[in-house]
């Protein structure tokens, strides 16, 4: 019972979150090209085609035994409310963070190093930043900072640094698409359906052991001078001092029913200029050395990429 109410929970959570997921993404979604600023707020399902970016500040690694074992994916830096309805760009762009997978990094290093990329269209939904994802988005805008008053020949202010970080939401917009509602509603179907399994099995066998018959011929004194009410067939005797004496000729036996119950950093653009300067600082952690775990990694190196 135990394990049927853990898998219906699992269940139930992975439905509710399908189901989610299923309305955010077939309601009205935000344009992150076309929208205000005022607009972007966390568990909004957005849209939009991302035309620029500024590489990415984050990987997203596999960890064994506090070795990487495996990238899984980035965070980029991309430009959102950048552009009219009716596609003219206007002075308005603010940053804000995408989590990608590994298989769409190439996409995302081409808008962020190439002048003539392939947009990229993509629909999510808007999370609000961990303390240490924020951490390593205003890590990567300081070395921007940094960079970009090297080139021009002067001394960045707290102030440069504070109107960089400015521009930058503190949120990131997590890539969905119709194939994770469709594997949550699976995998929570399956979770369910599991748990009513195991309800079923876990009540027909106590219903079993429920229908046991107790032997012929049990009975309790209960002192009053009578054997509980009960006359015990094959014994013989007559009250005697308030008690029955029994006697067997035979025995029966009965018979009881038994049950069993099994239970990397990428490149970096600029409008002004590129540089590659290589630094990469790994965050894994692993609290037991025979287990997977997933961390993130912040990505220090960069190129700034010439503006036209």
């Amino acid at each position: 019972m135990v394990s049927a109410v853990v898998f219906g929970i699992f269940g139930i959570v992975l439905l509710f979150l399908g189901i989610r997921t299923f309305i955010g993404l077939h309601g009205k979604l935000l344009n992150v090209t076309t929208c205000d600023e005022s607009e972007v707020k966390p568990g909004v399902y957005v849209e939009g085609t991302l035309t620029y970016g500024y590489g990415a500040y984050i990987e997203k690694t596999t960890t064994y035994n506090h070795v990487v074992t495996k990238t899984d994916g980035y965070y980029y830096l991309v430009d959102i409310c950048d552009k009219n309805e009716d596609g003219s760009k206007r002075d308005t762009s603010k940053w804000i963070g995408i989590s990608i997978s590994k298989s769409d990094d190439a996409k995302f290093d081409a808008i962020s190093s190439a002048d003539d990329a392939e947009p990229v269209y993509i629909t999510g939904v808007i999370r609000k930043n961990s303390d240490k994802v924020q951490g390593f988005l205003d890590d990567y805008i300081t070395k921007y900072v940094d960079a970009y008053a090297q080139y021009y020949g002067y001394t960045p202010t707290s102030e440069d640094y504070a109107t960089a970080k400015a521009e930058a939401f503190p949120y990131y917009i997590e890539m969905v698409d119709s194939s994770d509602y469709i594997f949550k509603l699976v995998l929570g179907a399956v979770f369910l359906l599991a748990a009513v399994i195991m309800i079923l099995k876990a009540t027909r066998s106590k219903n079993t052991i429920s229908a046991s018959a107790q032997p012929a011929g049990t009975g309790y004194y209960d002192g009053t001078g009578d054997f509980n009410g009960v006359y015990t067939p094959g014994s013989t005797g007559s009250p005697n001092n308030g008690s029955y004496t029994q006697q067997y000729g035979s025995t029966d036996s009965g018979s009881y029913g038994t049950a069993e119950q099994t239970q990397a950093p990428q490149s970096y653009s600029d409008p002004f200029y590129s540089q590659q300067p290589a630094a990469s600082e790994q965050d894994a952690h692993a609290s037991n050395p025979y287990t997977t775990t997933s961390s993130t990694t912040s990505s220090s190196s960069f190129s700034l990429k010439k503006d036209e």
